[in-house]
């Protein structure tokens, strides 16, 4: 067993404890974090790491019970005054660090020699202010004629691997593909050695992105819509074969008006060189893929390879429904992005975790004969995590903390699930309840009632 990630997290813990650490906490131009409070930076930061949806009163008294100073008292207005001044960069920062020190190993799997990346958008609801109105947005409807606020969210997520190496917060207006190559770009920030493949559903192949891509030498596989590069599809004598898309006035004038940076580019090139595939899904709808992938990848291969986007999209359900990612500490801004990238580290430290113990259930299913393979409930390991999680980042002996971690782990492998490949169905709009007997919240809370009792659920 490598248990790896036992050494991850020793590393996570001592960055914590590193006076440097206060350089990529401030703001520009801040002193903040320079001197000893009475919560000092690295208690602000395990106190947002640890977040668990609840009030802020009740959160800070949960984190002081688990560390062990259950009589230590912060107020909620002193402790949201630090926290504006806590730069939500510093997160990032924290999980690139722990990323690097996976993808410069040689753990990380890959897809005939390429890191296999989705990357999509998200809508995500973000405290209802003023300020938060005006930094993200809002998304109308019917039955709303103020709308509500929603930021918009692009991640980039490692389907292999299980793990966010990036996401972006902005305006819900924003373009995707904008954030898509800010995704992009930060893997420069975790110096990935590997070639990579992103895979992109539909709304984001223009003819700028692709130039895009290539210039950083991305490969790419998107799924196209029934209205684009028309013309070209119309011309195709085969299902799978290379396609010029010309770089035509039309299309130029639209990358004049949205990109003229890289207009005299494309208008020197003349012609990208792509390769479309068309089949038809069991549904009678269409399914069209674009790649720069030679012909040795079959079209069957990229169709299946596809198919595997959609891990992103179990996780971004993952990040709102069980680790809570929307519910923000407070309604300014700042909360935001600071609780939004500090849920993507805690969860990419989760699932360093879960990967290990996913592996040890697996072998053992096989060994019995299990009908299916088996994996660890998400829903359990998340709760499991989130109550130890303070404690095995403050154990300050690197011997117990990795008993600990390894005991967690074992906890982890008792709650296993089967995983059923069952057959495609297309899409209906689920009328169900949101809470969901088989979704209950996985984290403690504390209910005070009536003549000072108080009951733990």
């Amino acid at each position: 067993m490598r248990s790896t990630y036992i050494e991850r997290i020793q590393k996570l813990s001592e960055k914590l404890s590193d006076p440097a650490l206060a350089e990529r906490a401030r703001k520009i131009n801040s002193n903040t974090f320079s001197r000893n409070r009475k919560m000092p930076l690295k208690d602000i930061l395990l106190c947002c790491l640890s977040k668990k949806g609840l009030t802020t009163t009740l959160e800070l008294r949960n984190y002081f019970i688990q560390k062990d100073v259950p009589s230590m008292k912060m107020s909620k207005q002193g402790y949201l005054q630090q926290r504006k001044r806590l730069n939500p960069e510093v997160f990032s920062y924290l999980n690139d660090e722990y990323m690097a020190d996976f993808y410069h190993s040689s753990e990380p799997r890959l897809w005939n020699g390429f890191l296999l990346l989705a990357i999509d958008g998200s809508k995500a609801e973000v405290p209802n202010s003023p300020e938060n109105r005006e930094r993200f947005g809002k998304s109308n409807n019917q039955h709303s004629e103020l709308g509500q606020v929603r930021a918009l969210v692009s991640g980039m997520y490692d389907i292999l691997n299980h793990f966010y190496l990036d996401i972006e917060i902005s305006h819900i207006s924003t373009s995707e593909t904008e954030l898509a190559k800010k995704n992009l770009h930060h893997l420069t920030h975790i110096d990935i050695k590997q070639p990579v493949l992103a895979i992109f559903d539909r709304g984001y192949p223009s003819m700028e992105f692709i130039d895009f891509l290539e210039t950083e030498k991305i490969n790419y596989l998107f799924r196209i819509s029934s209205n684009d590069y028309k013309f070209e599809r119309r011309n195709m004598k085969s299902t799978d074969e290379t396609v010029i898309l010309r770089h035509t006035y039309q299309r130029l004038e639209k990358i004049r008006k949205k990109h003229p940076e890289r207009l005299e580019r494309m208008k020197e090139k003349g012609y990208t060189n792509t390769r479309i595939m068309t089949s038809m899904l069991p549904s009678g709808n269409e399914l069209t893929l674009m790649t720069n992938l030679p012909f040795e990848f079959s079209q069957k291969q990229l169709e299946d390879l596809y198919y595997q986007r959609w891990e992103i999209e179990k996780k971004y359900h993952t990040l709102k429904n069980k680790m809570k990612f929307e519910s923000v500490t407070g309604k300014s801004t700042i909360y935001v992005d600071q609780d939004f990238r500090a849920q993507v580290l805690v969860y990419n430290i989760l699932q360093d975790i879960r990967k290990e113990a996913d592996e040890e259930v697996s072998v053992r299913g096989r060994k019995k004969g299990s009908k299916y393979p088996m994996h660890t409930n998400e829903n359990i390991a998340i709760g499991l995590f989130k109550e130890q999680m303070i404690k095995l980042i403050l154990e300050k002996n690197a011997v117990r903390r990795g008993q600990l971690l390894f005991k967690l782990q074992t906890e982890m492998e008792e709650y296993i699930l089967p995983q059923r490949n069952l057959p495609g169905k297309e899409r209906k709009k689920n009328l169900s309840n949101k809470y969901k007997n088989n979704q209950k919240i996985v984290f403690k809370k504390v209910h005070t009632i009536p003549l000072g009792k108080v009951w733990t659920f």
